[in-house]
């Protein structure tokens, strides 16, 4: 069994048991350069993205700004790896895989994610979602956590709320966005995604039972 699969049966065991619908949109890994990166480059073609680019700065808004020296991405996927800053001569890096659950355009082909999981042998997170029909109940989970939320470079408050401390061992954070929104959707489609960290992943365990007693809160009078 290779690791996607591994993984997408963890969660699948998980939603047939609980009649969940969660999904997998983000997997990192954190990784040595030296010891994978001629692997990866075989895997096909890897383009710098240029520091005025566009998508650069997309990326940083899913990152963390401060990681993040250089950027290279696999041919036309949503595959990147960045240098990481704290790493001595920038020898360690993390690989990205995002965009695995959408609705607005292709999401990166099965058989390469696999190719790239394969040569990493590893996986240090994920981010798993959950799409709803309906905005979540922001203020029930007021009741329980502290909401953050996103303003953008302007100033303006956004509808998207974070909830930074879980109270959660590995749920990292938890973000609430208006999907249909960003994506231009038509309809209403809200999505509750879960940063989760991996601390050992050959022995996987994923904090969804908890996760999803924070989407139940989301989903009261519903």
């Amino acid at each position: 069994m290779n690791i996607l699969q591994e993984v997408e049966e963890f969660i699948n065991e998980f939603n047939h048991s609980n009649n969940e619908y969660f999904s997998i949109d983000s997997i990192r890994v954190e990784f040595q350069k030296q010891h994978k990166l001629e692997e990866l480059k075989r895997l096909g073609k890897w383009c710098k993205i240029e520091k005025n680019s566009p998508l650069l700065s997309k990326l940083r808004k899913r990152l963390l700004k401060n990681e993040i020296t250089s950027v290279w991405r696999l041919e036309k996927e949503n595959i990147y790896y960045y240098n990481m800053q704290d790493a001595p001569k920038y020898r360690k890096a993390t690989l990205v895989i995002f965009g695995m659950k959408q609705y607005h355009k292709p999401t990166p082909q099965r058989e390469l994610i696999s190719k790239v999981l394969q040569v990493m042998k590893d996986v240090s997170s994920v981010d798993i979602c959950l799409d709803l029909p309906y905005k979540p109940n922001l203020e029930a989970l007021k009741r329980h956590f502290t909401l953050t939320p996103y303003i953008t470079n302007n100033g303006v408050i956004t509808d998207t709320r974070y909830i930074n401390d879980t109270g959660v061992l590995m749920l990292d954070t938890i973000i609430f966005y208006d999907k249909a929104q960003k994506n231009s959707l038509k309809g209403i489609l809200w999505r509750i995604e879960a940063k989760i960290n991996i601390p050992n992943f050959r022995a996987l365990m994923l904090p969804l039972y908890e996760f999803k007693q924070i989407t139940n809160i989301a989903r009261i009078n519903r």
